[in-house]
């Protein structure tokens, strides 16, 4: 093993426990970014390293210790920065969750705003499109709100939201949402609860052992959904389930044994080491500029922002292939490099973390006035919690949903005279 890989597995431990000790004291968002972080640029990266699966294009394109020597001091920048950051600001310790239950009125009605345009946002123009996304997410906040409440009825609302993200994710055979929101709703959960360190370690064992398994099943419950299947969705799926906690993994997924490129965003970030600056030149900050320019101005304003889906960005920095309607994004970690070469893309990865420290402070001086307001952040940071995300996606949802929502806010305390504002 190299030493770069052992002091990134370190790295990681480090981050996992910081996370932990977050759970039921905080609400550790910035944490789970790192985490995430770690396992898809550091862990999946060691695990394919150590036993390849030596798939045509799911491999790592540059040697380990290549490989190691930039992404682990780039996540130690990255991750330094951010626990520093966090460690300096106190008071995101001092939530008053008490305060919550007395605003169960607006609860209930972010939560039916969520619901309408969650209902609408087929029928609305595309311009709209992000819009209606953010907006419909409210329903989650609004869950989040009822759930601290003392009236036994409006916390079962909680509960059928988890229910809601079940059966949505069954009806389109995408489970991305479920297990990133899941994530969000035990943070509240624990918050609340605080649970010992001994329920949260068993609840990560049945989470992961959870999540594993559906990882074995997703593309044969894929394979026959999307081909047009019309039985019972839950019953296929549980049917699929149980064969994979019971039987053999190769008798219910024909497919190769994919799950560590699932985990693994390293053979991306590694094609792009192997792809510039052998035939492509570096990028010299051109896709920062654009990310810069994508989240400040409307697309009628820059025609030439780019699409989401990150197609663009990965065929340029790859050289790989990928079709249109495939969405596969470089990571930040990736484009650093792509843009600033090895020293430059270590910096610009301390600079982002950064950057997000002083955000997650302006949130939190919010929520100090506003507890209402806590229960928004993981629709602001819903993209940037994803490792596998490039910044013009990152930054244009990041300042984009925090637009949406305090222009709510804005909105109901102006016009519907809502009481959000209390003493820090």
């Amino acid at each position: 093993m190299e030493l770069w890989t052992l002091l990134g597995l370190i790295s990681v431990v480090i981050v996992f426990l910081t996370f932990i000790n977050g759970l039921g004291k905080r609400i550790p968002i910035m944490e789970l970014m790192l985490l995430i972080a770690g396992l898809q640029w550091i862990v999946g990266p060691f695990l394919e390293y150590l036993n390849p699966i030596r798939h045509f294009r799911y491999y790592m394109y540059v040697k380990e210790q290549t490989y190691m020597t930039y992404v682990v001091p780039a996540y130690f920048v990255f991750a330094g920065g951010v626990l520093y950051g966090l460690q300096l600001i106190k008071k995101d310790r001092s939530f008053r969750i008490e305060l919550l239950p007395k605003v169960k009125n607006y609860g209930l009605t972010v939560f039916g705003i969520g619901v309408f345009f969650d209902v609408i946002s087929g029928f609305l123009p595309g311009t709209l499109g992000f819009f209606a996304f953010i907006v419909a997410n409210f329903k989650f906040a609004g869950a989040i709100i009822l759930f601290f409440s003392e009236d036994p009825k409006l916390k079962k609302i909680f509960y059928g939201a988890l229910i809601y993200l079940f059966l949505s994710a069954l009806q389109k055979a995408m489970f991305h949402d479920l297990i990133l929101w899941s994530l969000f709703f035990y943070m509240f959960w624990a918050l609340k609860h605080r649970p010992s360190n001994k329920q949260i370690y068993l609840t990560i064992i049945l989470g992961l052992l959870s999540v594993s398994t559906l990882q074995t099943i997703k593309a044969a419950y894929r394979a026959k959904v999307w081909s047009g299947y019309q039985g019972n969705k839950l019953e296929l799926f549980a049917g699929l389930f149980v064969d994979a906690l019971f039987l053999n993994e190769m008798e219910v997924n024909e497919e190769e044994d994919l799950n560590n490129v699932r985990l693994n965003q390293g053979w991306i970030i590694s094609a792009i080491m192997d792809e510039i600056p052998s035939r492509v030149p570096f990028q010299k900050g051109e896709t920062v500029k654009e990310a810069l320019l994508a989240s400040i101005l409307p697309r009628f304003l820059n025609p030439d922002k780019k699409k989401a889906g990150g197609q663009e960005n990965f065929r340029k920095f790859t050289g790989l292939p990928l079709a249109d309607g495939t969405s596969m994004g470089i990571s930040i970690i990736g484009e650093a490099y792509g843009n600033f070469k090895v020293i430059g893309g270590i910096l610009f990865m301390g600079l982002w973390g950064l950057f997000l420290v002083w955000y997650w402070k302006l949130l939190l001086n919010k929520i100090q006035r506003n507890i209402m307001f806590l229960a928004f952040l993981p629709i602001i940071f819903l993209q940037v919690v994803k490792a596998e995300t490039e910044l013009v996606v990152v930054l244009n949802h990041l300042i984009k949903a925090s637009i949406v929502v305090f222009l709510f806010f804005w909105a109901v305390q102006r016009f519907l005279n809502w009481e959000l504002r209390h003493e820090a």
